[in-house]
């Protein structure tokens, strides 16, 4: 009899933990669900910009950022860009080549950063840091790390092959001459 006695509390106790055990699991659950609808958020916000870039809609990246948005290019660059700068740098881009296109490669998101590899393309018909116009098609890759609060850009930082589009534009580099 003393042992049947002992099993009903034992049942209890395993019901109770078991239960508690559920709500915490669901509770874990619904915090990953969200943290993962906000990573989606995120990734469909840099495909989003890269589609008005390639419209040359620099407005939509006015809005999608804050007025205290950062961007450092390259990433160890001790002065930062402010947005107005990030559109004029890309205005230059399309100066220089009108027909450009920029297109994601990979995206990775995790919580409120998206590391995005892409590719820019374009042909070199205008006039692009004082290089003339060559006719010369390019393709040059790069990979930008954004954080991303409130559907809103913070700050990016971006790392780009810019000797590579200089080669492509028949730029040598070479050692300074010694005088």
């Amino acid at each position: 009899m003393k042992k049947h006695c002992m099993i009903l509390p034992l049942a209890l106790i395993l019901c109770f933990m078991v239960g508690c055990q559920d709500k915490a699991a669901l509770a874990e659950l619904e915090e990953f669900k969200a943290q993962k609808e906000v990573e989606e958020q995120n990734k469909a916000l840099m495909h989003k910009s890269f589609e008005e870039w390639n419209k040359g809609n620099s407005e939509f990246f006015m809005e999608a950022t804050t007025p205290a948005y950062v961007y450092y290019s390259p990433s160890g660059n001790p002065n930062p860009n402010s947005r107005e700068d990030a559109v004029e740098s890309v205005k230059l881009f399309r100066k220089g080549f009108p027909d450009i296109s920029f297109s994601i490669e990979d995206i990775i998101a995790a919580g409120d950063i998206t590391i995005t590899r892409y590719v820019i393309r374009g042909t070199h018909e205008g006039e692009f840091m004082d290089i003339h116009a060559t006719g010369k098609k390019i393709e040059v890759s790069g990979i930008i790390i954004s954080r991303i609060e409130n559907g809103k850009w913070v700050e990016e930082w971006e790392e780009m092959d810019t000797l590579g589009l200089m080669q492509q534009l028949g730029m040598e580099l070479k050692p300074k001459e010694e005088k």
